[in-house]
């Protein structure tokens, strides 16, 4: 990876969403763990601080033209 590509704004702004828990309905500020996967997804583990439920969310990250 290119580090100054890395850092450039992207084209279009991301804006991030936070899910709620399945089981309470909190809404969640920041997941336990991260892990990009090699096939172009980003998974994301979060546990419920309220009622302790742990579940996985997955997003997809297309790559950037040049």
């Amino acid at each position: 990876m290119d580090i100054q590509s890395a850092c450039q704004a992207p084209t279009q702004p991301i804006k991030p969403s936070r899910p709620s828990c399945p089981r309470c309905g909190v809404v969640l500020l920041v997941a336990e763990q991260s892990a990009f996967s090699p096939i172009g997804r980003i998974h994301h583990a979060w546990s419920c601080d309220d009622c302790g439920t742990e579940f996985v969310t997955s997003i997809s990250v297309s790559p950037r033209q040049a």
